[in-house]
């Protein structure tokens, strides 16, 4: 048995097994390791330069370089830090045969020594379609997995991955047809099966045939985190007040900071004399900026509005729509809580065969199933 390792490594694979034997790698961008690069060797000459110029300069009394030797050191180390990150996210990969009846799976660590699985199709659960968020500070992109599920995470064998949700359903059907395997998706309620047969029906049909899971709320009162206003033509549901997820608050806590401390530093070195480089206030411009523009996250707000024909989702900033998703009713095949291990959160996932859209990342989960059976109440019209 291998420790666990990650299902995949790529943000864009595509498995094409209708020919065999066959085989796919899946590893790192090799853009992004070559950016990686990049900027690592910019920040490192940076760094160099600077702490060269810090020891051959003469130092003037009463004149301080203590700002220059620390911010030199710690680019330094930055910049071998991410050198050698992205090496090494490039060195590992995970390599998949399949001959028509076995996968065998190809571990190349980034350190150590290959391992290497084979396993039949006939082991296999289903094809099981996840929604992660790839998320750093305030930016967050959605990534889409469809992968060959199987108890052992070491034998998970990944078929699709994409930061698009184009036809995602679609394509997680043709896997699942593919192999006459189930279709599986994560939800609240666990590991969701739904037969291949049923992977094409609308929610309204599968709600005429009883296939659809219990739906225990749903009813008013509404749960205190959303507001839900019944208009003349379209119902609208909206997050009270400002959820902000732990990660967002702590990047800009440390924006913040970094703001203070620069120019702290600048008054302080000002005061006694020294010279402050224009470069250094222009980082802490940079900074501010940031401040600025992450703060304004703040009073970002999302709404979900359901009329008689379609399904939207609006992106407010200060009460301004900034941009909208939309699905028309008549596709929608599925509406479910996806759960995503990066935040430990839930999300509500919209779904039909051309696109997935998704709302309430920030709501607790409780309040999320409300919203959920209450959006699925409406959309089959109980």
């Amino acid at each position: 048995m291998l420790v666990h390792i990650p299902d995949h490594f790529s943000s864009k694979l595509s498995f094409n097994l209708k020919k065999t034997p066959v085989s796919i790698t899946d590893r790192s961008s090799l853009r992004l390791v070559i950016l990686g690069w990049f900027f690592g060797a910019l920040l490192l000459c940076l760094g160099v330069f600077e702490m060269f110029s810090f020891i051959t300069a003469e130092k003037v009394e009463g004149q301080s370089f203590i700002v220059v030797e620390i911010f030199s050191f710690i680019v330094i180390l930055i910049a071998i830090g991410l050198i050698v990150a992205s090496f090494f996210s490039f060195v590992r990969y995970k390599k998949f045969f399949f001959d028509g009846k076995n996968f065998t799976i190809i571990y190349r660590p980034a350190l150590g020594i290959k391992h290497q699985l084979t396993e039949s199709i006939d082991n296999y659960m289903g094809v099981r379609l996840r929604v992660l968020f790839v998320q750093s500070g305030l930016f967050n992109r959605s990534r889409y997995i469809i992968d060959l599920y199987h108890k052992d995470s070491n034998k998970i064998v990944p078929l699709y991955i994409s930061m698009k949700n184009k036809n995602i359903r679609k394509i997680w059907e043709g896997y699942a047809k593919m192999f006459n395997l189930p279709a599986l998706s994560v939800s609240d309620r666990g590991l969701i099966q739904r037969d291949c047969a049923d992977l094409d029906k609308s929610l309204s049909e599968l709600a005429k045939e009883d296939k659809l899971p219990f739906i225990a709320s749903g009813k008013f009162p509404a749960p205190a985190s959303v507001l839900v206003e019944e208009q003349p033509k379209a119902t609208l549901i909206e997050p009270k007040g400002i959820y902000w997820d732990i990660f967002s608050a702590l990047f800009l806590l440390v924006a913040i900071i970094s703001v203070l401390l620069l120019t702290a530093g600048g008054v302080y070195l000002t005061i006694i004399g020294t010279t402050i480089p224009l470069k250094y206030w222009a980082f802490g411009a940079f900074l501010l900026l940031a401040v600025i523009y992450f703060s304004m996250k703040l009073f970002n707000s999302y709404q979900l509005v359901i009329d008689n024909h379609t399904v939207r989702v609006i992106t407010t900033l200060l009460g301004s729509p900034i941009s909208e998703q939309s699905l028309d009713i008549k596709k929608i095949e599925n509406v479910e809580l996806a759960y995503n291990p990066t935040i430990d959160r839930y999300n509500l996932s919209i779904i039909s065969d051309d696109k997935i859209i998704n709302f309430g990342s920030r709501l607790p989960v409780n309040d999320l199933i409300w919203v959920r059976d209450f959006v699925i109440r409406k959309l089959i019209g109980n």
